[in-house]
Formats: C-alpha cells, sequence, structure tokens
C-alpha cells in the first residue's frame, strides 16, 4: 500500500500550523487597535435637551459637524493637535492677505467720488454698507494679528490636556480660532452687498440688469457647488436627523481593518508554507 494521507488531514494541518503562528504577528495589530481612544465623556453631547441642542448648533457653526467626534479623530493622531495649529495658522496669514485686499478696496470706494452720477455708490445705503464693512476688516486683521501672536501657546500639549476636561472650553477655543474668519466672512459679504445694492439702485436700467444677472449666476454656483459638498450633507444631517455619511465612514473603517488583517493572514500562511 502507498502511504497516503487524507485530504482532510493535509487540510488542516497547515490551518493549525498557522493557528499556532497567527497570536504572534497579530499581536502588534490588536495592541495598534487598543491604541484608538474612543472620544472622552466629557466631548460627547451633554444630555439635557437644551444643552444639546446648543451643544450641536455650535459645533455644527464652528466645525461643520453636529457633534466632536470629527475633532477627536484629528486630534488623538500623534502630533495631531500640533499639526492642526501649525496648518490653521498657514491659512490664517493667508486670510490676512486676502483681508487686506479688502480693506483696501473698501477703502478706495469709501475715498474716491463716484465715476458716474448713475452708479452713486456714495447713497446713504451703499456707504453705510461699506464703512461696516471697513470696520470689520480692521478688526479682522486686528484678531487675526492676535490669534497669530498666541497662536504658538495654542501649539503646546499641555493646551490640549487642558481643554480636554470640558466641552464648553473647547468649543470657546474653537470658536476663538473662528472669529478672525467669521469677520473676514462678514467684512466680505457687507462689500458685495454694497455694491448689488449699488447697482440696483442705480438710475440706469443697464446696470440694473447686469446687476441682477450677475448675482443671478453668482448665486447658481454658490448653490450648485453647495448640494455635492460635505456642508449640505451635515447639514441635511442636522436638521432632519439622518447620518448615513457616518455609516458609510465606518463601513470604509471596518473594510480597511479586515484589509490589514487579511494581509497579516496572508503574511502568517506564506510564512508557514515556507518553513
Amino acid at each position: 500500500m502507498s502511504d497516503s494521507v487524507p485530504y482532510d488531514s493535509l487540510k488542516h494541518f497547515p490551518a493549525q500550523d498557522a493557528k499556532e503562528e497567527i497570536p504572534p504577528l497579530l499581536r502588534s495589530h490588536s495592541r495598534h487597535a487598543k491604541q484608538r481612544k474612543p472620544i472622552p465623556v466629557q466631548w460627547q453631547p451633554p444630555t439635557s435637551f437644551v444643552p444639546r441642542l446648543i451643544f450641536r448648533v455650535m459645533c455644527f457653526c464652528l466645525t461643520f459637524h453636529s457633534s466632536l467626534d470629527f475633532m477627536w479623530e484629528v486630534f488623538r493622531e500623534p502630533n495631531g493637535w500640533e499639526s492642526f495649529h501649525v496648518q490653521y495658522l498657514v491659512q490664517l496669514n493667508q486670510l490676512s492677505t486676502i483681508q487686506g485686499l479688502v480693506l483696501t478696496t473698501v477703502a478706495v470706494f469709501i475715498s474716491t467720488p463716484p465715476p458716474l452720477k448713475q452708479i452713486n455708490y456714495a447713497a446713504d445705503g451703499p456707504y453705510t454698507l461699506l464703512s461696516e464693512s471697513l470696520v470689520f476688516a480692521l478688526f479682522g486683521l486686528l484678531f487675526q494679528l492676535y490669534t497669530s501672536v498666541v497662536g504658538q501657546s495654542y501649539q503646546k500639549r499641555k493646551t490640549f490636556k487642558a481643554l480636554k476636561r470640558n466641552r464648553w472650553l473647547f468649543l470657546c477655543h474653537i470658536m476663538i480660532l473662528s472669529i478672525p474668519i467669521y469677520i473676514f466672512g462678514i467684512s466680505l459679504l457687507l462689500l458685495i452687498f454694497a455694491i448689488s445694492v449699488t447697482g440696483f439702485l442705480s438710475s440706469s436700467t443697464s446696470a440694473q440688469i447686469f446687476t441682477g444677472a450677475t448675482f443671478a449666476l453668482l448665486f447658481a454656483c454658490l448653490f450648485a457647488s453647495i448640494i455635492p459638498s460635505p456642508f449640505y450633507t451635515r447639514l441635511y444631517g442636522l436638521l432632519w436627523g439622518k447620518r448615513d455619511w457616518e455609516a458609510d465612514d465606518n463601513e470604509d473603517e471596518s473594510d480597511m481593518e479586515l484589509h490589514e488583517k487579511g494581509a497579516a493572514l496572508h503574511e502568517v500562511h506564506y510564512q508557514a508554507s515556507s518553513s
């Protein structure tokens, strides 16, 4: 008789050897999974209705998310807190350049008489909007300068440890970082409103038509760009309580973990077959 081994035995032995080899190789993966700390209880939404509503509205206005889970995903990474503030300060410097251009444009409108009587931006309405835009542009530059100076202290790890103890303290910190951006947006909107009011109040019919057509096209482009953006999805989820994108994100993370486990198992079987 020929020495033959049943197929079930051949199928069983490699799996048994692989099973003995899996724990040492997957131990690092499971250790890495344990390092993924969940969001602190202090950062979770309050249990009461009114504080929870205020918390979610503030989160959406400051981070475009209904909770602080997104921020925690960034900050729990190694050097995530420092990298976030470094990138913020770089973008703040770029914003300061644009804010200076807005300030210069508004100052030119205020200090220069209108070249045409039909388009009079020195009227009461447009001039008031231009004056308010000038004020917000000046304060925006001041806040940007202040944030740039004290921004070095925000990058320290002890600042994150202090803010991690309370959700409202962290929201106040994000609010401080958001003030220069919101002030810049207000000054820019006031300038746009001043230009639009000047065009619509013009005695020239052609100027009114061109102003209306221009702003209709701009608003159509803005609306078309908002619909596929994450801003619209999160706003829709905040208003209607639907958070399908979080399920998709969790599914993507699960697929990534399965892929990593599959790669580790493939490496185990390769080592078992080569030994």
